[in-house]
């Protein structure tokens, strides 16, 4: 559990520590806010109690312009540091998770299939979302008001240790720490619950999600009730764990702001007594219970601020499993060398048959060894397994029977990243996501350079019409690809499967969307490329291919 703890705890300070200086600039801002607040309490006292001592004539003299000056300089410094700390802080803070959704996004959008099925829809987008907004309670409400309440305690020390005698400090120093352990054993209980809660979200999103996607399914087996009535159940769950921890949090609240409460009595009891013994002004030993009171707003933050570290650590680890998925995963089985190691390993297929169900394959046995420089064309009518075919081959879906090897392993015993080192593939569907040209051609896993970028889009004839629009490389091309034609979709990504320049190569229907013309350019550029490469290339058109190159046609 420690260990787990402190693989959070590294994660955040990764997610946040790049605008560590914004971060730090917010807090001290907090810490000003709190001291200013104390300062307006404890000086409005001071103030009141020396004006009503020099009405009664208690008071020979009353300096109205230093205590008035002061009172309106801590209520002017309290408005503003407030204002520019949740400037500051939101800022940094929603530009830290829009580039951890970012990163994230990024690496899931480039894992083969297999591994994002390891995760159901509502939780994957639980974690993207609901997971990873719940990591702003860290920096927001949890280290800043610590080291805020920290700082204002410091200050408050230094106030009474220079107004009053040693006694008034150390009781300040007492309640402080008494405080602090209060609000920690307080805290370890909320930190349970808070784990509870995220946990119970995260079924109520996903429950709501499978509802949602599987609507037509559910009502058809007239089963929709029942599950209604179970999503119910969760929501009522969920709403329980967080009135449960809501009330949890107010009531801690009310046991500090109750210890505050004591020490500013205890204090004041004090400060009556140092006054009777002429060591205070009366107004001092206003001041002193009220400034101790101040502190109730600053202490008082400190069991939500630690139970709310529950629900960020919680999130973190969610989150953290969706930065594992995206990680290189440790290769499987090594590819064993050819028989002429200069050559790259080959794709072949062996009495493979392919489909959904053994006792109805799609296709098969067949035999497959498509021809270096010679890409095999594979045609036929829709629904005759064309594209279960380059999912088995690439590994995506396992075959029927016989199987499927590249080099000498096969390849459901290679690791996803060692096979996808080798092979290709261009899907018939593609997810495409609303970033730039530059991240579609390069997702960030090498460095290309812009010229090679050029080069790849000159091959599939993109290139005029990406330098046409303003932002060149950068041009963002919209959810799914909107700003692009059908066309421009399927030669962006071809010019993605050109910059990979690995040898193996699936394609399925890579020219759809092309006028002739087009089409006749794009084969020309990617010819001498596929050239050099093994290929196999699915379409409802083998007559627009070379006719040199083999056929294989699916009855």
């Amino acid at each position: 559990m420690r260990n787990q703890t402190r693989a959070e705890l590294a994660f955040l300070h990764r997610v946040f520590r790049q605008r560590r200086g914004w971060y730090w600039g917010a807090w001290g801002l907090l810490a000003v806010t709190w001291v200013a607040g104390i300062a307006l309490l404890a000086l409005s006292g001071w103030f009141i109690t020396a004006t009503a001592l020099a009405g009664a004539g208690l008071l020979a003299t009353l300096d109205l312009y230093v205590p008035s000056g002061g009172i309106r300089t801590a209520a002017i410094s309290r408005t503003l540091a407030r204002y520019f700390e949740r400037l500051v802080s939101h800022e940094a803070v929603l530009r830290s998770l829009a580039d951890l959704r970012g990163r994230s996004f990024r690496g899931l959008a480039a894992l083969p299939m297999e591994r994002i099925r390891a995760f159901r829809s509502g939780d994957l987008q639980t974690r993207l979302t609901g997971d990873i907004d719940t990591l702003d309670a860290m920096p927001l409400r949890v280290a800043g008001p610590m080291i805020a309440a920290a700082l204002s305690l410091i200050v408050t020390l230094i106030i009474t240790a220079w107004l009053a005698p040693w006694p008034a400090t150390a009781l300040l120093a007492a309640s402080g720490v008494t405080t602090l352990a209060v609000s920690a054993l307080l805290a370890l209980a909320g930190q349970r619950r808070s784990h509870a809660l995220v946990q119970a979200r995260a079924r109520e999103r996903v429950g709501l999600f499978d509802y949602i996607g599987g609507l037509a399914e559910l009502l058809a087996y007239d089963r929709a009730r029942e599950r209604e009535a179970t999503l119910r159940r969760g929501n009522a769950d969920y709403a329980r764990q967080q009135r449960a921890q809501e009330a949890f949090g107010v009531g801690s609240e009310q046991i500090v702001q109750g210890l505050v409460g004591a020490a500013a009595l205890m204090m004041l009891v004090l400060a009556l007594g140092w006054y009777r013994d002429g060591a205070l002004t009366a107004p001092v030993a206003v001041l002193l219970p009220l400034m101790t009171l101040g502190l109730g707003e600053v202490l008082g933050s400190l069991p939500g601020a630690w139970w709310r570290a529950g629900e960020s650590l919680e999130a973190a680890g969610r989150v953290q499993k969706l930065e594992h998925a995206a990680a290189p995963q440790t290769p499987g089985e090594p590819l064993q060398p050819q028989s002429a190691p200069s050559r790259p390993p080959t794709l072949k297929a062996e009495a493979l048959a392919i489909g959904f169900r053994r006792e109805c394959p799609l296709l098969g046995p067949i035999d497959l060894v498509p021809a270096h420089g010679h890409p095999l064309v594979i045609s036929g009518p829709s629904g005759r397994g064309k594209s279960t075919l380059l999912d088995t081959l690439a590994g995506e879906l396992a075959p029927l029977d016989g199987y499927v090897s590249l080099g000498e392993a096969d390849l459901e015993t290679i690791a996803t990243d060692t096979r996808y080192r080798h092979i290709s593939y261009l899907p018939q569907g593609l997810q495409l996501p609303d970033t730039s040209i530059r991240a579609i051609l390069n997702p960030g896993t090498t460095t290309v350079g812009d010229e090679a970028l050029w080069e790849a889009l000159e091959r599939v004839d993109l290139a005029t019409s990406v330098r046409d629009t303003d932002e060149g490389l950068d041009y963002r091309i919209g959810e799914g690809g909107a700003y692009l034609s059908g066309g421009q979709r399927r030669r962006l990504a071809l010019a993605a499967v050109v910059l990979q320049e690995r040898p193996v190569v699936l394609l399925d229907e890579p020219f759809s969307g092309l006028d002739a013309a087009t089409h006749a350019r794009v084969l020309e550029r990617i010819t001498p490329w596929l050239a050099e490469r093994q290929c196999v290339l699915v379409t409802h058109a083998p007559n627009s291919l070379p006719g040199n190159w083999p056929r294989l046609r699916l009855a």
